[in-house]
C-alpha cells in the first residue's frame, strides 16, 4: 500500500523540532497513562491501575520526558539572540522559550511571516470580519492549535509573575473594557457564552490583547535580530494609531 501521509517539512532548526516533538510524543503518552489510573480509581474501568503504573516506571517516561526537555532548552540555545531576549522576560522560561521558537518554525523561522498578521494568524490570533477567528466545522484550521494553547499560558504565566511591561496592558485593558460595558449582557445566542461583558469575558479580552502585543514584540524583535525588515502594524500604517507599545 502507498503510504499517502504527506512529506515531513523541512525546518530551520530541526533538532529543536526533533526534540520538541520527543517531548510532546512522551507528554501525551504520561497523560493517556495517567486518564487511565484516574478512570480505574474513579471506578468507571475495570483495568488494573497498578499495571499501568508498572508500565509508566518499566518505559522509564518521566526521565524520557526531562531528557527531552533538556534537549529543546540545549538546541533552543543555539538559536541566536531571540533565545536571550525571550529567557529574559519575566515569566518565560527556557523550556516556554524553546517550544515557542519550535512551533513558529514552519521551515524559514520568523522569515516565513513577512508581517505581523500573518504571524498572528499562525499563533490563533486573527481578527475575521471583526471577531477573533476560530475553526469552523469541516474546514482546516486556518492556526496552529498547539501554538495558541501555549500563547494562552504565556499569558497566565504574565498575570501570575505580573510580568512588568505586559500585565499592565492586562489591567488597562480590563479597566477599559469594564468602563465601556459596566454590565454584563445577553448574546442571544450569538456566541458560545450566554453573556458578554462578564468578569471572564472581559478577562479573556484583555487577555488576548496582552498576548498579541507580546506577540508582536517577539516578531519584531526576532526579525531585527535576523536582520530581516520590519513594517509598521495595520492599526499604525493604515489607521494611524498612535498608542502603539514599543518591545
Amino acid at each position: 500500500m502507498k503510504d499517502k501521509r504527506p512529506d515531513p517539512k523541512p525546518r530551520k532548526y530541526p533538532h529543536l523540532w526533533q526534540a520538541y516533538l520527543l517531548w510532546n510524543e512522551l507528554m501525551q503518552m504520561k497523560k493517556c497513562h495517567t486518564l487511565r489510573i484516574s478512570s480505574i480509581e474513579k471506578g468507571k474501568s475495570n483495568l488494573d491501575a497498578e499495571y499501568e503504573r508498572l508500565l509508566m516506571k518499566a518505559t522509564n517516561i518521566d526521565a524520557l520526558t526531562c531528557y527531552a526537555k533538556k534537549e529543546m532548552v540545549a538546541h533552543g540555545e543555539t538559536v541566536g539572540p531571540i533565545w536571550d531576549w525571550l529567557i529574559e522576560i519575566k515569566g518565560i522560561g527556557e523550556h516556554t522559550a524553546a517550544k515557542l521558537i519550535a512551533l513558529f518554525d514552519t521551515g524559514q523561522g520568523v522569515a516565513g511571516f513577512a508581517t505581523i498578521s500573518k504571524f498572528w494568524r499562525f499563533a490563533g490570533f486573527a481578527v475575521s470580519d471583526g471577531r477573533a477567528e476560530r475553526n469552523k466545522k469541516g474546514e482546516k484550521s486556518k492556526f496552529n492549535r498547539r501554538l495558541k494553547s501555549e500563547c494562552w499560558l504565556v499569558g497566565d504565566n504574565f498575570i501570575k509573575q505580573q510580568t512588568p511591561g505586559y500585565v499592565e496592558i492586562y489591567y488597562e485593558e480590563k479597566a477599559r473594557l469594564r468602563r465601556l460595558h459596566p454590565e454584563s449582557e445577553p448574546t442571544n445566542g450569538e456566541s458560545p457564552w450566554p453573556e458578554k461583558w462578564t468578569d471572564m469575558h472581559i478577562h479573556r479580552m484583555a487577555r488576548r490583547k496582552m498576548v498579541k502585543i507580546f506577540l508582536s514584540h517577539f516578531w519584531v524583535k526576532w526579525r531585527e535580530f535576523e536582520g530581516l525588515s520590519v513594517s509598521e502594524p495595520y492599526v499604525k500604517a493604515i489607521l494611524g494609531h498612535t498608542n502603539i507599545v514599543e518591545p
